[in-house]
C-alpha cells in the first residue's frame, strides 16, 4: 500500500454532488471491472497500468517503471507526456464510479499543474476521484506521485457525459461481466510485454528500483551532457535523431514531419532556424488506441505527443547564435479534444511560439487528421526555462 498525504480515497464525498457513487457496484467489484477495462484499452493494456485501491468515486492505479516511460535521457526523467496519459486514464476511470450505470464519457478537457519531474526506476502511482455529476458533465481532479509527500502533478479533467443511449452496445455488459469475473490470483502478474519493450518484464507491483546511476560522475546532474545536446540541435537531422532517442516519443510513433509545409527525409542536413515552422506527425499504431470501438487515439498518447512537440519547439531555439543553453521545464499544460482522433490514421502537429521571454515561454499546439481547418485538439502550455550552466 503506497501511503500520501490527503489521500483522495479518503476525502468525504458530498453526495449531493455525486448521487450515485459506486452505482450498482460495490468496491471490491468495481476494482475487477475497471481491471478488466484497463486490459481492454491497448495503451493501458501494453503499458501494464494496474488498478490498486477502489473507493468509489476515487481510485488508486499503478504504472510500474520501465525504460519505455522516460523523456530526458540525460538526467533520466519520466517523459511529461505520460503523466498527462496516466491522469487523463485515472479521471476517466474513476468517472465510471460515479455513475449511476456506465456510460461512455470522452474527455471534454484537461489541465495539469507539474511540481516536478518524475525519475528514473520508480513506478508512478495515481490517485483520482469525482469532485460533481450532473446532467452533461462529470468533473475530476487527479494526483500522481512516486515517493510519498512528493507530488509530481496536479490535474483537472472535466468529461461530457453521452448517456446510456449513446454508449455503444455491450460497454456496460462487458464492465459487469469482468466485475463479476473471478479475480486473478496474483493481480501483478504482467501478461503483455511493456511497451516499447520486447524482453524485459516490467516491476512487480509495489516493488521499487532505485535510480540508476548516472553515466558520468562529473555531472551528476546531467547538466553537462543536456547543454551539449542543446546546442548541438543545428539541423533537421538532428532533431530527428532526438526524437529517435527519446523511448517514450519513439513508442507512440512520434517524428518530424516538414519544414515550412516542405516534406524533408529524416537524414536532412537543412539547418533549422527560428522563424521556420515544423510539423510533427504520429503514426496510426494500434497500442496508441484509447477506444478500440471506434477506434479512437488515447486521449492522453494525444496529449503527450503535443506536449513533446511543443517540448521540441521551445528546445530548438536555445543554445544557438550566442543565446544561453537552456532546458524547457514544462510548468502547466492545458488541452481542449475538439473532435475525435482517428486510431487508424496519422495524426499531424503544428507549434506556434506565442510568448517568449528570458525565463518563461508560451506555446499553442494544433493537433489535426483531415485539414488544420479541423484540429482534433488544442493545447497550449508554459515552460520555464532552465539554465544549463555548470553548477
Amino acid at each position: 500500500m503506497h501511503a500520501v498525504p490527503q489521500s483522495l480515497l479518503g476525502l468525504a464525498v458530498n453526495p449531493a454532488d455525486v448521487p450515485a457513487a459506486g452505482g450498482v457496484l460495490d468496491d471490491a467489484s468495481w476494482a475487477r471491472a475497471l481491471t478488466g477495462f484497463l486490459s481492454f484499452i491497448p495503451h493501458t493494456a501494453r503499458l501494464n497500468v494496474r488498478v490498486e485501491e477502489v473507493a468509489a468515486p476515487a481510485i488508486r492505479m499503478q504504472l510500474p517503471w520501465q525504460p519505455a516511460l522516460i523523456g530526458d535521457p540525460h538526467r533520466r526523467l519520466v517523459h511529461g507526456g505520460v503523466l498527462t496519459m496516466f491522469a487523463d486514464t485515472l479521471c476517466g476511470s474513476a468517472v465510471l464510479t460515479g455513475l449511476s450505470a456506465p456510460e461512455v464519457c470522452p474527455t471534454l478537457d484537461l489541465r495539469l499543474d507539474h511540481y516536478r519531474p518524475g525519475v528514473e526506476g520508480l513506478a508512478l502511482v495515481g490517485e483520482a476521484r469525482v469532485l460533481r455529476v450532473t446532467e452533461s458533465m462529470v468533473f475530476t481532479e487527479a494526483q500522481i506521485w512516486q515517493q510519498p509527500g512528493k507530488i509530481l502533478c496536479r490535474a483537472i479533467g472535466n468529461f461530457v457525459r453521452l448517456g446510456e443511449r449513446n454508449t455503444p452496445s455491450g460497454f456496460a455488459e462487458a464492465l459487469l461481466a469482468a466485475a463479476n469475473a473471478q479475480a486473478p490470483a496474483n493481480p501483478s502478474t504482467v501478461e503483455s510485454e511493456p511497451l516499447g519493450q520486447s524482453s524485459q518484464a516490467a516491476q512487480p507491483a509495489g516493488e521499487k528500483t532505485e535510480p540508476q546511476a548516472p553515466r558520468d560522475a562529473q555531472d551528476p546532474r546531467g547538466l553537462l551532457s543536456a547543454r551539449r545536446f542543446v546546442e548541438g540541435q543545428r539541423t533537421y537531422a538532428d532533431l530527428a535523431a532526438l526524437l529517435a532517442s527519446l523511448p517514450y516519443a519513439q513508442a507512440i510513433g512520434l517524428g518530424l514531419c516538414a519544414i515550412d509545409g516542405q516534406q524533408v527525409g529524416a537524414a536532412s542536413d537543412v539547418e533549422l532556424h527560428p522563424e521556420q515552422a515544423l510539423s510533427y506527425s504520429m503514426a496510426a499504431m494500434p497500442d496508441n488506441v484509447g477506444n478500440p470501438m471506434l477506434p479512437a487515439v488515447h486521449g492522453g498518447v494525444l496529449a503527450a505527443a503535443m506536449e513533446t512537440a511543443a517540448t521540441l519547439e521551445v528546445l530548438r531555439r536555445h543554445g544557438r547564435g550566442g543565446r544561453e543553453a537552456r532546458l524547457p521545464k514544462l510548468i502547466d499544460f492545458s488541452i481542449d479534444y475538439l473532435a475525435t482522433a482517428r486510431g487508424d490514421q496519422v495524426t499531424r502537429i503544428d507549434c506556434e511560439v506565442m510568448r517568449e521571454g528570458r525565463r518563461m515561454t508560451n506555446v499553442r499546439v494544433s493537433a489535426w487528421q483531415k485539414s488544420r481547418e479541423q484540429p482534433v485538439a488544442s493545447a497550449r502550455m508554459h515552460f520555464v526555462l532552465e539554465s544549463l550552466a555548470s553548477p
